[in-house]
Order: structure tokens, then sequence, then C-alpha cells
């Protein structure tokens, strides 16, 4: 009667099961199904696997992993993609898209490209194959061409400064005006000279540019031209070499360091980010400075570090939590959107309109005990070293 049985099974009547397996070895459904599946973390004897796996061959039996709906693993996942992890701006942003993300039973996929284009490329392709519910970029992008052909079919959101040749959503914060702010509180301070201490100046790092910009414009305002600030840009080169963990720390250190070999008048040093001014800090400790008796020092962003007591570092907020949440909101609605309008045209699928949704924050300075007035040097800025 058994045979009959299995005959008609592997006939195609009726799908071998767990259950089927388990009543002919005389075992439990579960035994059964840890075995077939080789799940890792218990053990069975030997005879029992051989007994199991022979059974299962016997009866025709297929192995079919559990599959999740498309729906609910694609479809309820944002991809964020982030640059760089070294600094606490990313992390934050990440921490704050995330959780805001959870709270809305979305979850996220953070696709760290290292600022490869060709990375860049493969997860903007990812996500466009595997439909999902939307990506947010955290900094300006490499690959703008295929992000705007993505664009078509997902949302995306930009958090960076705008560039008005990308098709995407922007929660936009002008880096420029950062950079206004910080000059304009050392100028009041009584600073002239001062320099700007950046990670590499490439053409894609538009807030290094546009914050440089800034700064160069408000001296220039004020009648002390640009070479009131001096630029201190690290080399893509020497970038690829730093190993300590955290290369825009390393590069603020670097390159406050080389300064000092030569000199040139600046009280006040900015650092591109804020990990790039604590770099400067450390530099100037090291070289037997005091911040800010003898050189005042800024960053950007206001991320955790900056407000420690030890630190203390004046800097400019960028609503870095603000920014992540309302990304998350604008992916939705645009999705929402999308939905609405294929359901009018009965479901056919076309390409997306894409919506110029531009949010602008405004950035605040914070200002802490990192700087002050500037200190009197005349000719030589290495004599007063304690």
């Amino acid at each position: 009667m058994i045979n009959e049985k299995n005959e008609k099974k592997r006939a195609g009547e009726k799908k071998v099961t767990t259950r089927d397996i388990a009543r002919e070895c005389g075992l439990s459904q579960t035994t059964v199904s840890m075995i077939l599946s080789g799940k890792g973390n218990v053990s069975f004897s030997g005879e029992t696997i051989s007994l199991v796996r022979e059974t299962a061959s016997r009866l025709g039996y297929v192995y079919r992993p559990r599959q999740v709906k498309k729906e609910v693993r694609l479809k309820r996942t944002i991809m964020i993609l982030c640059p760089s992890l070294a600094t606490q701006y990313y992390t934050t942003l990440i921490q704050s898209i995330t959780e805001y993300a959870q709270e809305r039973d979305i979850c996220t996929l953070t696709a760290y490209t290292s600022r490869s284009e060709k990375i860049e490329e493969y997860y903007l392709a990812m996500a466009a194959d595997q439909d999902f519910l939307g990506l947010i970029y955290t900094f300006p992008p490499k690959a703008g061409k295929l992000l705007n052909e993505v664009a078509l079919k997902i949302p995306v959101v930009m958090i960076s400064d705008y560039n008005p040749d990308l098709k995407a959503g922007f929660l936009e914060l002008d880096s420029k005006k950062s950079g206004i702010l910080v000059a304009r509180h050392l100028l009041g301070l009584g600073h002239r000279r001062i320099a700007y201490v950046t990670t590499p100046l490439l053409a894609a790092e538009l807030p290094r540019l546009r914050r440089l910009q800034g700064i160069q414009e408000e001296y220039e305002r004020k009648g002390l031209g640009r070479d009131a600030v001096v630029v201190l840009a690290d080399t893509e080169e020497m970038w690829k070499t730093y190993r300590s963990g955290n290369r825009h720390y390393e590069s603020g250190y670097r390159m406050t360091l080389q300064y000092f070999y030569k000199p040139s008048g600046v009280t006040a040093f900015i650092g591109t980010n804020d990990m790039v001014a604590i770099g400067i800090m450390d530099a100037l400790d090291k070289l037997g400075y005091r911040v800010p008796e003898d050189y005042s020092v800024c960053g950007f962003d206001n991320t955790l570090n900056s407000s420690f007591a030890g630190i203390s570092l004046t800097t400019v907020d960028h609503c870095i939590e603000e920014k992540g949440r309302s990304a998350v909101d604008m992916i939705v609605d645009q999705r929402k959107r999308s939905g609405e309008k294929a359901r009018q045209s009965g479901g056919q699928k076309e390409d997306r309109t894409i919506p110029r949704t531009r949010i602008e924050y405004q950035p605040l300075l914070v200002a802490r005990r990192s700087t002050g007035p500037p200190a009197q040097w005349g000719e030589d800025q290495n004599r007063n070293r304690r």
C-alpha cells in the first residue's frame, strides 16, 4: 500500500512534503526539515541523516527554500548610497534615515560606494532591477547619467547641494551659505588671514568647493582679497595612502603640520568638515599651540564629537536628522503618487513623471570655545610654542 502511494506521488498526483518523509522515517517533521535544509546549529546522528535523505530521494522530494514575496522583500526597502563611513555626518544621517524608515515599516540597505563611479553604477542598476521603494543619495553623484535613467523607474532623493542636471527630489543645503557663516564669524573676531584645510578638492566634491567659495567671497566683500584665504588642500595621491582608519582626520592633521614648515601669517584654520577640524586641533596641540589662544579652529556639520567638552568646536549645523526623516517622507510620497497614477491608467507600467521637489535647509553657526580673537604673531609664527 505504501509503495502505491509513493508511485502516485512520483506520478505528480500529490507533492511530497516533509510530513510524508517524517511519517515514512518515524521522525518528527521538525527533524526532517532541519536535516533537509542543512541547518548548521543542530546535530543528528549519521544514521538519521542518511535515513532522511535516502527516504526523501526515494519519494521524489524536491527541496524548495521558503520564498519571501517580492512585494515584502523589495518594495519596502530603501537603498541609501553613501560615499564614506569615516565621518559622523554620514553615519548620523544613515542612522536618522534608518530609524525613521523602520517607524514606517520600511527597511533600508546602505550601499557604500567608496566614491567609485563603477560601484555607484552597480548599486543604481541593482535598485532599478529589483524595484526598490526608492533611492536616497547622501552625496553628489558621479554616475549622473545613469541616475537620471533610474529616476524614471523609482523615486530618487538627493541630500546635497542643488544640481539642476539631476532628475531627483532635493533636500538641499547650500554649502556656500555655510562658508559665508564661518567667514563672517571669523571676520567679526578680527581674523584677516585664515586657512581652509580640505580633503582633495575634486570636481565631484561640490560641498567642499562651495564652502570654500563662500569663505573667499565673504573675505573679498570685506576688501581683503582671495589671497587672505590660504587653501591647504590634500592631494588625491596622498589621500589614498592613509591607513589610520579615518582619512579626514589624517588629512587635517597632516596638512596642518605641513603648513608650519613655512607659515604665512594665518590666525585661524577652517576644516572642510568636523573630522578634518579635529585633525587640525590635534596637530596644533602636537606643535605646542593652544586653541583658541594661539589659533582659532572651525568645522562643518555639527557632529556629536564637536560638542564634546574637550573639543568644543565652532561649527555649522546642517540639520542632519531632519534631512534624513524628510528624505524618507519624500520617497513614500513619490511612490504613493506613482501608485495612484498607475491605478488611473489601468495598471499599465510607464516611466515616472519626475517631481521637482526641493526643500532647502538653512545652515546655523554653532559658536563654541575653539574660536576667539586672533593672536598677534608678527613675523614668526613659531616663536610662542609652549
